[in-house]
């Protein structure tokens, strides 16, 4: 009976000691280096990027070649945390999907190829979900900055040119 006392209080006592103890990190942190921001680094592509830009216009192009302009309207925000959002309509482009600037998903930055690319690409209704896949198979679009103006280019799988928007930065 007496091992049986001493048995329940030990079973009591050690978990009210043991709690006592300080935590402790069982592997310490690896020191990393700093993050690049220089020139044409991802940081610097992403803190251009950041921010709210409105169309200025959509250039399309047709299997030939032969440039034309959409009448577009639109507007294309990009967070701190690497979400783009784009919403907009496009009227009188016959080949082009009138959906085609409404997508919201998360940014891969490519500093080689001065590409962005849009993966896990979502939205609130069906609308929204179209994506012209002759347009952009692939969720990506190549970029230049020209001051306050951001240029992307969308190419087809064949990488031919397809269409061709200019941004104007207002936040």
């Amino acid at each position: 009976m007496r091992r049986i006392h001493l048995a329940l209080l030990a079973a009591f006592a050690l978990p009210v000691l043991a709690s006592g103890c300080t935590a402790a990190p069982r592997v310490r942190p690896v020191k990393m280096g700093d993050v690049d921001t220089g020139i044409n680094s991802v940081e610097s592509v992403r803190r251009q990027l950041k921010g709210t830009w409105e169309l200025v216009s959509l250039d399309v192009f047709s299997p030939s070649g032969e440039k034309s302009s959409a009448q577009a309207t639109g507007r294309l925000t990009f967070d701190e945390y690497g979400n783009l959002a784009m919403k907009g309509t496009i009227t009188g482009a016959p080949n082009l999907d009138p959906s085609a600037l409404n997508l919201t998903g998360r940014v891969t930055i490519d500093t080689d190829l001065h590409a962005i690319r849009i993966g896990g690409v979502s939205a609130k209704n069906a609308d929204d979900r179209r994506i012209d896949p002759k347009l952009d198979a692939t969720n990506t679009r190549y970029y230049v900055f020209e001051g306050d103006l951001l240029k992307t280019t969308l190419k087809n799988p064949a990488g031919v040119m397809t269409a061709t928007a200019t941004w104007k930065k207002i936040e």
